[in-house]
C-alpha cells in the first residue's frame, strides 16, 4: 500500500513536468477567443511572455499531483484487489469500477489547486502573480467558498477520466501481451503506447467537461461573475460557439495527454520496482 502512493506521488509529478506547457496553452484556447489555435497561442505565449511562462501556474498542481497520484493509484490498486480476484487479468469492468473510485478521491483534492493553476494560467504579462497572492484574491472576493468553485465538474471529470484511462489500458495491455504472457513480459515501448493511448483516450472523450471546468473557474477572475452553476456555462458555451466551442483546445490537449500519460505508469512502475528492489522483493505489483 504505501509503495503504491510513494511510486504514484514519483509518477504524478513526472506527469506534470512533462504536460504543463501544453496545459497552459490548453487553457489560453479554452478562455480566449485571441488566439487562432495551438501554434499562435504557443508563439505569442514565448515571444510576449517568454519560456518560462508556459510553467505558470505549475506549483500547484506540481504540489497537488504528489497527493492526489498517491490517492490515484494507491486507491486504484486496493480497490482493485477488493473487487476482482485476479490481479493479473481484472475484469475491465473491475478496472472501469476501481478508475472511476479513485478518480472520485483524486477530483476531491485538486479542485482548488485546479482552481488556482486555472487562474495563473491565464494571467498575462512577464510579471507573474504567485500562488499566495492568487489564493488572497479569492478569499477576497469570494470568501472561504470560493477555494471550491469547480469543484463538482472538476470530480465529475476526473471520476469519468480515470475510468475510461484505466479500464482502456487494461484492453491493450491484455490484447498486446496475449493469453499466455504477464505484463512483465512486455517491453517499455508497449507500456509507453499503452499507458499514451490510453490518455488520449480518455481526454478525447472527456474534454467537453474539461472546458466547462475551465470556464466556471475563471469566471470572475477579471471582473464580475457569469456563472452561478456548471450548467450555466454550459448554455452560454453552446449559445456563443456552439458544440463546437466545447472542443476549442482539443488538439493541444490531445499532444499533450500522450507524453504525460506515457511517462506516468512508466514512472510509477519503475519506482514501485526500486521501492520492491530495496526490501528485497522481485514481484512488481500495478
Amino acid at each position: 500500500m504505501t509503495d503504491g502512493f510513494v511510486a504514484g506521488s514519483v509518477a504524478g509529478m513526472a506527469g506534470v513536468v512533462v504536460g504543463h506547457p501544453f496545459d497552459t496553452v490548453k487553457v489560453r484556447l479554452q478562455t480566449s477567443q485571441a488566439y487562432k489555435g495551438v501554434t499562435h497561442c504557443a508563439k505569442l505565449i514565448f515571444t510576449k511572455e517568454g519560456p518560462t511562462a508556459f510553467y505558470k501556474g505549475m506549483i500547484a498542481p506540481m504540489t497537488s499531483a504528489t497527493l492526489m497520484n498517491a490517492v490515484f493509484f494507491g486507491a486504484y490498486t486496493s480497490i482493485l484487489k477488493q473487487i476482482d480476484d485476479d490481479m493479473d487479468t481484472p475484469k475491465i469492468q473491475s478496472t472501469w469500477l476501481a478508475g472511476t473510485a479513485s478518480g472520485f478521491l483524486a477530483g476531491c483534492i485538486s479542485g482548488p489547486t485546479e482552481l488556482i493553476k486555472c487562474r495563473l494560467q491565464v494571467s498575462e504579462g512577464k510579471v507573474r502573480m504567485s500562488n499566495i497572492e492568487c489564493i488572497k484574491r479569492i478569499l477576497s472576493s469570494d470568501g472561504l467558498r470560493g477555494m471550491g468553485r469547480g469543484l463538482g465538474v472538476t470530480i465529475f471529470r476526473e471520476t469519468i477520466s480515470c475510468g475510461i484511462y484505466f479500464s482502456t489500458y487494461e484492453i491493450l495491455i491484455q490484447g498486446m501481451r496475449g493469453p499466455h504472457r504477464g505484463i512483465q513480459d512486455l517491453s517499455p515501448i508497449h507500456l509507453i503506447l499503452a499507458g499514451g493511448i490510453s490518455g488520449m483516450t480518455s481526454w478525447g472523450l472527456n474534454y467537453p467537461v474539461d472546458v466547462v471546468k475551465s470556464k466556471v473557474q475563471i469566471d470572475g477572475a477579471a471582473g464580475p461573475r457569469k456563472y452561478k452553476t456548471s450548467f450555466c456555462a454550459v448554455r452560454d458555451l453552446r449559445a456563443i460557439a456552439g458544440l463546437t466551442g466545447f472542443y476549442k483546445g482539443v488538439s493541444a490537449t490531445l499532444i499533450r495527454a500522450f507524453p504525460t500519460s506515457a511517462v506516468m505508469l512508466p514512472a510509477y512502475s519503475t519506482t514501485l520496482a526500486l521501492l520492491n528492489g530495496l526490501r528485497k522483493e522481485t514481484r512488481l505489483t500495478y
